[in-house]
């Protein structure tokens, strides 16, 4: 015989009202996370129970993109057939600055001129001193010439001392020094002789050159020569004359820095080095369970140099944990590179310089090691050639930048990444008024690689409690797979669970306040195969819920 339950009609009816509000319930608070269609729950397994409450309320994709959260940009897309790979780039490795590498030092120009006999006709004695002076350039070992150069910033300080006791006039004329103008720079001054003690002693007043240029001589015979001519006036007067005089003139140019040179400054080595970071924290997991099959490296050189510059690619180390790997054998970047350089007319410009994706075995098992930074460096050869007879065109900020990226396309060998989604959702509450569930999973997996599901069963601080899926019921195959390691269409899994009356309650009184959704991915064939990850994979798990609701009879009441 049946157990009859015996209620009155008040009875009856208040519950089924109470009924009838948890259903409602329940889809309300769960119609958000899935779509029309999701489940068709008169295909659930039918346990009899009554009354019951069928209801989806779990639909989650996970994607390697959406779950990584990357946020720095590592992971992007090839176009070619939307494939994902991890970009690194270096882009920092900046060259030392023209004004910094090629600093002209002070200059100190001395006129010293004896032995001069004044007449003593009562007219105007006049001489004058034409002199050459070679620039002094920062390494004489160089053969560095300067063939103009416009002053950006240069103080003149000119002095005199001489033992004339007459009254004169002086002017110092620096043909090769143009003002902003187009004119020679003059400088003049004159004495008043009043029987001051001898030696008289002339302070010019200080000469900012900032915007002149210089045009220096470098024919024949010369090197880095500019002239500079003083004239002397001398007037009679009643001062007995002397003779002979001398007449010493200091011409120092100090603080000297240049918007642009012309000339050749010289062979230079100059070494760039820098890490670049590769254990990322958003991807750190998925690097340590790929065995990459591709990886390669480019580079990119801008150069605002006006002049022959090889780079080579010294040292390319991987540092890890355990020990540093040196990679090696780089064909189209361990050989020496020439980089294009601007021309007088692109004077200020950077002119890049490309060195193509290489692929490389000794780099595939440097990352395969799994490193946490790799160390770049680079040397760069300015005028490799020491060819003096060629023009180098430079402004201050004259550098090159070497950027060097490596590309790990996700292809390859994968064991053991885990994907993992969390749902808040406050299942406790939920199950207060239920009995034995009966759970249906669909999953669909668009990726390349086997799928190990699980779901747990998690309170509000993320203890699991307990796990839905019986092991051995939790694999599904990887999605069908074309010649180049790409899926061309999901594989389907359906898998049903029940739980019992115990189990609810278990997860009722523990306080259930999360579902936690782990994939352990790995590659098929029992990961003998490298597979290739691509944007549109995808791993697809939706979960309905199939209830009895427990009734309890009130006694009493009308």
């Amino acid at each position: 015989m049946k157990n009859q339950i015996f209620f009155k009609p008040r009875w009856f009816k208040n519950k089924l009202i109470y009924i009838v509000l948890f259903c409602i319930s329940i889809v309300f608070i769960i119609s958000s996370c899935v779509k029309e269609g999701d489940f068709e729950f008169d295909k659930l397994a039918d346990n009899q129970f009554d009354p019951t409450v069928a209801a989806p309320f779990v639909n989650s994709r996970l994607m390697l993109k959406d779950i990584l959260k990357d946020t720095s940009g590592i992971i992007q897309t090839d176009i070619s057939d939307n494939s994902l790979k991890l970009v690194y780039n270096l882009d920092n490795m900046v060259s030392v600055m023209a004004k910094d590498l090629f600093v002209i030092p002070n200059q100190s120009i001395p006129i010293d001129t004896s032995n001069i006999i004044l007449i003593s006709t009562g007219q105007t004695s006049y001489f004058s001193i034409t002199k050459p002076y070679s620039f002094r350039l920062p390494d004489t070992t160089k053969n560095q010439r300067v063939d103009s150069f416009f002053i950006k910033t240069a103080i003149l300080k000119l002095s005199m001392k001489t033992n004339i006791n007459h009254s004169w006039k002086i002017k110092v004329t620096f043909p090769d020094v143009i003002k902003p103008n187009g004119s020679a720079l003059v400088i003049e001054d004159s004495i008043i002789y009043t029987n001051q003690s001898l030696p008289v002693i002339l302070n010019f007043q200080q000469i900012n050159l900032a915007g002149c240029k210089i045009r220096f001589n470098n024919s024949f015979g010369k090197k880095n020569e500019l002239i500079i001519k003083m004239e002397q006036w001398v007037y009679s007067d009643v001062n007995p004359y002397n003779n002979p005089y001398y007449i010493q003139l200091s011409d120092n140019l100090d603080n000297i820095t240049y918007d642009k040179l012309i000339g050749y400054i010289g062979p230079y080595d100059y070494t760039v080095m820098d890490t670049m970071k590769i254990q990322d924290d958003h991807i750190k997991d998925l690097l340590e369970h790929i065995n990459f099959y591709k990886v390669g490296i480019s580079a990119d050189i801008k150069n605002s140099y006006g002049l022959p510059i090889n780079i080579h690619i010294d040292t390319i180390l991987a540092k890890t944990n355990s020990g540093n790997y040196l990679v090696t054998n780089f064909p189209n970047i361990s050989n020496t590179v020439s980089v294009l350089y601007p021309n007088i007319n692109q004077l200020g410009q950077s002119i890049a310089t490309q060195i193509p994706y290489t692929e490389n075995p000794s780099l595939i098992n440097a990352i395969n090691k799994k490193p946490n930074e790799i160390l770049f460096k680079i040397t760069g050869k300015l005028n490799p050639n020491s060819n003096s007879n060629i023009s180098n065109f430079v402004i201050d900020t004259s550098k090159f930048t070497v950027g060097v990226h490596v590309e790990l396309p996700l292809e390859g060998k994968v064991a053991g990444f885990v994907l993992e989604d969390t749902i808040g959702f406050d299942l406790a509450s939920k199950l207060k008024d239920l009995d034995e569930v009966s759970f249906k999973i669909n999953t669909s997996n668009a990726f390349p690689l086997d799928a190990f599901v699980q779901v747990y069963f998690a309170n509000s601080l993320g203890k699991i409690i307990d796990s839905l899926i019986i092991d051995g019921q939790n694999v599904i195959r990887s999605g069908v797979v074309n010649s180049n390691h790409i899926v061309t269409m999901p594989t389907n899994k359906t898998t049903d669970v029940a739980l019992s009356a115990a189990r609810v309650r278990k997860i009722e009184n523990e306080n259930t306040q999360k579902l936690i959704i782990k994939a352990r991915l790995t590659s098929y064939n029992g990961g003998a195969d490298n597979v290739k990850i691509t944007n549109d994979n995808y791993l697809d798990v939706k979960l309905g819920m199939k209830a009895k609701v427990i009734l309890k009879p009130q006694s009493g009441g009308n």
